[in-house]
Formats: C-alpha cells, sequence, structure tokens
C-alpha cells in the first residue's frame, strides 16, 4: 500500500496482526463476533493487515475447535429445558404461554449455533491458510524454557504455561524482524497483563517486547484494529455490522398460520362458488351417509352443519386479514405462496411439499 506525503510515494506496510489462540477461540465460539470475523477478513483482502499465525497457535486451535463447536449453546441449552420445566409447573397460568413462546424462540435459535460456530473456524482456517510468516519454533522453544526456569512472565501464575512462552516469544521474534507496525492481542490477562494493575498494559517481564509506536499490546481486538487502522476498520464493521438474524420460532409459526389461513380461505370460497352454481349440493347431517362419502370427496356434497362451521371460520380469517387481502390470486401468487408455505413447514422439521390446510 503507496500513500503520498509532500508529494512522494511512501509504502504503507500492512499491520502484522499476531493473535494469541484465545483471541481465535473466543471469536469462533460466539455469534456475537460474526461482524468482527467478517472485518479481519475485509482488512485481509485489502492488505491493510496480516495476520500471523505460527504453528503452535495452528495446533492449538485444532486441538480445541470440537470442543468450541460442541459447546456453543450447550450451556444454555440445558438451563433452558429447566426453565421450560419450571414454567409449566410453578408458572402463572394466564402468563405462561407467552413465556413459553419466548423459551421456544430461544431453543429455536440455539440449534442453529453448531452451524454457525462450524462456519466461523472454517473461516478461521481459510485465514490460517492464508498467513505465512513461521519465525523459529526451537529459538522460542529455548527463550521459554529460560523463562520456565526463571518463573518469570507467563509462567509467575504458577501454571504450565510454556504454549504462551513460546508465543510471546515468537511475537517477539516478528517485532525484531518486521517493517511496520505489529499489535500482539491476547485475552489470557493472568499470563500476560499487568498484574494487579491495568490489564490493558503487558506485564513488566514481557513489557521489553512493547513500544508505544511500533509493537502495542492489547486485550481486545477491536481496540487493536480501531487504534492502528481506525478509517479502514470502521468501513470493514460497517459492511458487516448489518447481519441478517434467524427468525423467531414465533415468527415462523405466524407465517405458516397466514399462508395456511389463505389457501384454506381460498378453497372455501371455490366451495362456495360450487354451491352457488349448482355444482355443489348441501345435504343435512341426519341424511348423510357411507353412499355420499364419494361426492362428498369429489367436493360435489357437502353436510349443512360442516357449511355452518366453515362459513363461521371464514368469517373470523376475513376480519382476521381483511376481505379486500385475501385474493383472488394470480398463478404466480399461488406458487409463492405454496412456495412459502412449504420452505417454513420444512424448517420446523416436515417433509418437503407439506401443504395439508
Amino acid at each position: 500500500m503507496a500513500k503520498r506525503k509532500r508529494g512522494k510515494a511512501v509504502t504503507v506496510h500492512p499491520v502484522l496482526v499476531f493473535l494469541d489462540t484465545s483471541v481465535w477461540l473466543d471469536m469462533a465460539g460466539s455469534e456475537a463476533n460474526e461482524p468482527l470475523l467478517g472485518a479481519v477478513e475485509s482488512l485481509c483482502r485489502e492488505k491493510v493487515i496480516e495476520l500471523v499465525v505460527p504453528q503452535i497457535v495452528r495446533d492449538e486451535f485444532a486441538r480445541n475447535k470440537d470442543r468450541v463447536i460442541r459447546d456453543s449453546g450447550k450451556s444454555l441449552s440445558g438451563t433452558l429445558k429447566r426453565a421450560k420445566v419450571a414454567l409449566w409447573k410453578y408458572g402463572d397460568p394466564r402468563r405462561r404461554r407467552k413465556a413459553a413462546e419466548v423459551l421456544e424462540d430461544i431453543d429455536h435459535r440455539l440449534a442453529g449455533s453448531i452451524d454457525v460456530t462450524a462456519d466461523a473456524v472454517a473461516r478461521i482456517e481459510k485465514l490460517f491458510s492464508k498467513s505465512t510468516w513461521a519465525g523459529d519454533p526451537d529459538a522460542a522453544m529455548r527463550a521459554a524454557s529460560a523463562r520456565a526456569l526463571l518463573k518469570i512472565a507467563p509462567f509467575h501464575a504458577g501454571k504450565n504455561s510454556f504454549a504462551d512462552a513460546v508465543i510471546i516469544e515468537l511475537f517477539g521474534q516478528m517485532v525484531s524482524s518486521a517493517k511496520g507496525r505489529c499489535v500482539f492481542v491476547t485475552h489470557n490477562v493472568k499470563e500476560f497483563s499487568l498484574p494487579n494493575g491495568d490489564q490493558r498494559l503487558p506485564h513488566p517481564e514481557i513489557s521489553a517486547f512493547f513500544s508505544r509506536i511500533k509493537s502495542r499490546y492489547f486485550i481486545k481486538l477491536v481496540d487493536a484494529l480501531r487504534a492502528l487502522r481506525p478509517n479502514e476498520f470502521a468501513e470493514a464493521m460497517y459492511e458487516h455490522e448489518f447481519t441478517m438474524e434467524s427468525r423467531r420460532a414465533s415468527e415462523i409459526s405466524a407465517a405458516v398460520e397466514e399462508l395456511t389461513d389463505r389457501v384454506w380461505y381460498d378453497r372455501h370460497m371455490v366451495m362456495m362458488h360450487k354451491i352457488e352454481s349448482g355444482q355443489c349440493k348441501i345435504i343435512a347431517k341426519k341424511d348423510f351417509g357411507p353412499k355420499h362419502y364419494r361426492n362428498s370427496a369429489l367436493g360435489k356434497l357437502v353436510v349443512d352443519d360442516i357449511l355452518a362451521g366453515a362459513q363461521k371460520a371464514a368469517a373470523r380469517v376475513e376480519k382476521k386479514y381483511g376481505k379486500g387481502n385475501l385474493g383472488p390470486y394470480s398463478k404466480f401468487d399461488w406458487g409463492m405462496i405454496n412456495g412459502k408455505l412449504s420452505a417454513l413447514r420444512w424448517v420446523f422439521g416436515e417433509d418437503w411439499d407439506e401443504l395439508y390446510t
């Protein structure tokens, strides 16, 4: 990337972004991070940033990705089941139906969370495949071993932090060879941040890797991108903030109900036309018998009390949607109505082409 400064072209190198494994796993595990992941993809395509992903980060991500996919929505799902049981056992009978609809909506959204997480994992691994920097892992491991012997950060917390130590040493190697600005982002504040102080600052025992200009330390990727490439990041986030959310179960159910009503009402009006034109006869319930089944099935005969019930139902449908909004429909309209009904019922687990009304 080149910019002009006082008439001269100045090369602006991409910001080298080194993300700890914790950041990648958290980005994959939360649907709320989808816009941020999209922004990272855009910034990489535009060569505003360049991702640095050493093999140790790739390996840690690979070991944990199945757990992240499996756990997406798992704890919430268990809580939701207990809430449903409690609702129907202890809830106010007058209010629990509405509350049950809310829980159903949540349950419907959770059902898709595993697919969303798996998609995020695949996108992250695609980003990994396009990162090229490797560093010297053997030298990083030797330096990490020295840190372990001296019990200095990230070993100060009293746990096995060898992988963390290798990661920060690899970042140090990158800084020493980089031509442009560098940034390190981690969510492991206990291992890397200033203890008993501002967690946005690095631990003093790794502070040599950071400076105010060339090499920066962050605990949030959003803050890092906003600080180093504010304009480009704002544009990238704008592109991805307006993502479509899945419909609530109650919305889908309401749409199915309306489409079903429209199909049924049209069939009712066809029957009324047949009655008026003499193609369909009305028979009293007391006179209806087995010999009338065939003509009834063919729409040539209708029982009086069934007709009375249908007329009441039609009046309710007219009041609900407005008689002027219930057809007549063109062939295209019918295709859309039946296609929508079939698709929405499929979403709810039924077979394709279920159009019963």
